[in-house]
């Protein structure tokens, strides 16, 4: 932009300083346009290095058994408090899987079969929280079933049983019961004796 009716050095300095700022704009956006990428990328590295260093000192994420949220990690690197949070989570893993194993053994066992497989994952979400999925393959004498189909399987049993305890229940009592009569009838049989006896005497 020029000025009209003063000498060309007013213009020709007005146009400099015009331009020159305009560079300077240019320059200052592009600059913080670089930083910017920079600092995406400074932080993508070091989310992408925080995982690194998650697979290498856990197992469960290593192996694929939990799966966390992009958007989790990258709070987690912001702030030591949720990477300390997320790492006792993490650590608590094994424990979790065993503590699963023996409770799905004991309820195999409940109900007559035993463990073939077990498994648990986890997704933690952008705000943190876990979701557990636990897998469980159980078989039996007659091959591998669901649990409804062992549980109807071991209340038969447990049925059967009850009904063989109670028929032996029974026999033992009408033994019990003929024993007694035959006591009596002994009783009863020795009094008529002793009474006879007692006659006879008398």
């Amino acid at each position: 932009m020029a000025i009209s009716g003063v000498g060309s050095n007013y213009s020709n300095m007005y146009g400099s300083i015009c331009t020159a700022q305009k560079n300077e704009a240019v320059k200052k956006t592009e600059v913080m346009k670089a930083v910017q990428v920079q600092t995406k990328n400074s932080k993508t590295d070091n989310v992408s290095d925080y995982y690194s260093y998650l697979q290498k000192n856990y197992d469960c994420v290593r192996n694929g058994s939990v799966a966390i949220s992009g958007s989790y990690l990258k709070e987690c690197v912001k702030n030591p408090e949720k990477a300390k949070e997320l790492e006792e989570s993490l650590s608590y893993f094994k424990e979790s899987y065993e503590n699963g194993l023996k409770s799905a053994q004991a309820n195999a066992r409940a109900i007559g079969a035993r463990v073939v497989n077990h498994t648990e994952s986890w997704s933690i979400d952008s705000t943190g929280n876990i979701t557990m999925v636990a897998s469980t393959t159980v078989t039996s004498d007659s091959g591998v079933k669901g649990w409804k189909e062992l549980a109807e399987e071991r209340e038969e049993k447990l049925k059967e049983k009850k009904e063989q305890e109670y028929i032996k229940e029974r026999r033992e009592e009408k033994k019990e019961e003929r024993l007694e009569k035959i006591q009596v009838s002994a009783q009863s049989i020795l009094s008529d004796v002793y009474h006879k006896s007692v006659d006879i005497k008398a």
